[in-house]
């Protein structure tokens, strides 16, 4: 039984093909097979059902499997406690982000933390909330960045910062003479929103009227899971939509007028960097909250009495 074999395992786990697998440990297909296949000779257990489109662990393989990951990270335990010791900032660190955060949060602070600690190697993956919460558990992130709270005893995060929800306006728009919104003002149906699965239509829903209206003058609709992608619809369709602060931080000196608060409250999105309970790579992930939150406005990295909307 060799290390390699229980990395094998893990990413045929993860993926649910031969040749995925493969792929994500950078070796041919017909290698890991056999690897595996020796795995299974030598424990006398058949760890995945090969029958199954895609394949699946049998239920011994879903306990050998979760025993090769707590091996694994027990293995790079040791690395830790020697970076540790040293105070030394070294390292593969892999980190996930939402789409909704990442094009606008990784600019202000990547460039400074590679250059900054050069013995660091920084991997980068986008996915939704319930696909970042799975690689922190399953062991394939070390990190992830994600509006919070979440509810799950599994992990743990830190606030990184506090975002404001502002409505845009086309020109063109009603609402465009207005200098602040009212929440109830907008329904679910006028807005132009991202796609279902993302947590930031959830909490733009949670802000605004969630009664549909009946308005027959509603020929086209279009969802979508990229913020600029909707603030472009805004501007062709002449209507509006709920963005984050930092999505509007590049707009055009002419733009910036597109942009309304809402009345009488000021809704924020609470970003985390989010650990599993058992993480490993404290000082390195120590080190990535500190170089983002420097990075950001002092206004940012506190509520200071507005209204945290919740992403579920």
């Amino acid at each position: 039984m060799t290390l390699q074999q229980l990395h094998y395992i893990i990413a045929l786990d993860i993926e649910r093909n031969f040749v995925k697998a493969a792929e994500r440990c950078y070796v041919t297909q017909p290698a890991l097979t056999v690897q595996i296949q020796k795995l299974e000779e030598e424990l006398g257990a058949i760890i995945f059902d090969r029958s199954k489109k895609p394949l699946i662990p049998t239920d011994l393989g879903v306990k050998l499997i979760e025993q090769a990951r707590q091996v694994i990270q027990e293995m790079e335990k040791l690395k830790d406690i020697v970076h540790e010791y040293e105070g030394d900032v070294s390292g593969a660190l892999r980190l996930g982000v939402l789409p909704t955060i990442g094009q606008y949060l990784l600019p202000h602070f990547v460039q400074d933390f590679i250059s900054q600690y050069p013995r660091v190697y920084l991997h980068v993956e986008e996915g939704q909330t319930e696909e970042l919460i799975t690689g922190l558990k399953n062991g394939t992130l070390d990190a992830a960045i994600f509006a919070t709270p979440v509810e799950d005893q599994n992990i743990a995060g830190r606030p990184l910062y506090y975002e404001e929800m502002l409505v845009f306006v086309s020109p063109e728009h009603p609402y465009a003479v207005k200098k602040q919104i009212e929440p109830d003002e907008l329904t679910v149906d006028e807005l132009w929103l991202l796609s279902m699965g993302n947590c930031f239509r959830n909490q733009v829903v949670n802000i605004c009227n969630r009664e549909q209206t009946e308005n027959e003058d509603i020929h086209f609709t279009y969802e979508s899971d990229s913020i600029e992608s909707l603030k472009r619809i805004v501007k062709l369709q002449k209507g509006l939509t709920v963005i984050p602060e930092m999505a509007g931080w590049d707009l055009q000196e002419s733009e910036k007028k597109m942009l309304k608060p809402f009345a009488h409250m000021t809704p924020v999105r609470e970003i985390s960097l989010v650990v599993n309970r058992t993480f490993l790579k404290k000082k390195l992930i120590d080190t990535l909250h500190q170089t983002i939150t420097g990075s950001l406005p002092a206004h940012m990295l506190k509520i200071n009495g507005r209204s945290l909307i919740e992403p579920y």
